[in-house]
């Protein structure tokens, strides 16, 4: 029954041209930044290449492959992350895939909760929702619009990937075509999974209100509110207090608190991290079902 839903909610978005708008947001705003980026990167090669006397290069790559592999900025990556081990994993990925895998971390829960919120609380609010109440339980429609729009996002991250690939192939010398694939790849799935718990978050918040504007505000006042908390726990939580194991514990139940360790090429670090947040997602969906089961339809 959930995954009948599933599938009327993506032949829905489809026929509606949400899905549509959304493919398109992501492939295009995937292109742009990576474009933007490449052109950063190149004027970054062109300072370093003139203050070495040599002629600047036509596309950018070369030099960056080359800074890569340095101890020097190794070193300093290390610095900047605080955490040797991580910083070592992280300097095995290509640079553009590196900046796409930040990319869709950043912004594919804020793309989330903007389109996924009103997606309850618009069927309350138009009364379609009481039509296919007859036909399956309030519990299975809620997981079946979760289900539809986890895999429309799915679709999206992985086209999105594709853009960025194909701005790195066609823009940046010495493009390591095979590495970068696998390396985008991963990173759309896992930013998959990290957005799942906004995924969740924001279809809990639509069980609780009729109006598809007040979810939608409602959520991403809650995804400022999570990020705060994430920055303050990430703090705290160092702290060998008492009050150190409470941020610590913050920490565990908020997205943010799992996507260090979501960046990890180690699968012991990754596997939980998966697991914690696809729990998430589910446990701040149930929060609103709870309510929304005994809502007055």
């Amino acid at each position: 029954s959930a995954m009948r839903i599933a599938g009327h909610e993506l032949t829905d978005s489809i026929r509606s041209r949400r899905a549509i708008v959304l493919l398109v947001l992501y492939f295009a705003g995937s292109i742009a930044g990576t474009l933007i980026f490449v052109k950063i990167l190149h004027g970054v090669e062109d300072q370093v290449v003139k203050a070495m006397g040599l002629d600047p290069a036509k596309n950018p790559g070369g030099v960056t492959a080359t800074l890569w592999e340095s101890k020097a900025f190794r070193d300093i990556i290390v610095h900047l992350t605080g955490n040797k081990e991580v910083a070592m994993e992280l300097l095995r990925i290509p640079p553009i895939a590196l900046f796409y895998g930040w990319m869709s971390f950043a912004f594919a829960p804020l793309l989330v909760v903007l389109t996924a919120a009103p997606r309850i609380a618009e069927e309350v609010w138009s009364g379609s929702i009481r039509f296919a109440l007859f036909r399956t339980s309030r519990g299975a429609w809620c997981l079946g619009k979760f289900a539809g729009q986890a895999c429309q996002l799915l679709i999206a991250l992985l086209l999105s990937a594709a853009g960025a690939w194909l701005v790195g192939f066609l823009r940046t010398d010495h493009f390591a075509l095979i590495p970068s694939a696998l390396a985008m790849t991963s990173f759309a799935l896992k930013a998959w999974i990290y957005a799942l718990a906004f995924l969740g978050l924001a279809t809990g918040i639509s069980q609780f209100f009729s109006s598809p504007n007040i979810a939608s505000s409602v959520s991403f006042i809650a995804l400022i509110v999570l990020s705060a908390l994430g920055g303050l726990s990430a703090h705290f939580a160092k702290a060998n207090t008492i009050g150190g194991r409470i941020w610590d514990l913050v920490n565990m139940v908020i997205p943010s608190g799992h996507k260090l360790d979501l960046w990890r090429i180690d699968p012991a670090h990754v596997v939980p991290a998966v697991v914690f947040l696809v729990a998430l997602s589910f446990a701040y969906m149930l929060i609103g079902q709870s309510y929304f089961a005994r809502r007055d339809l």
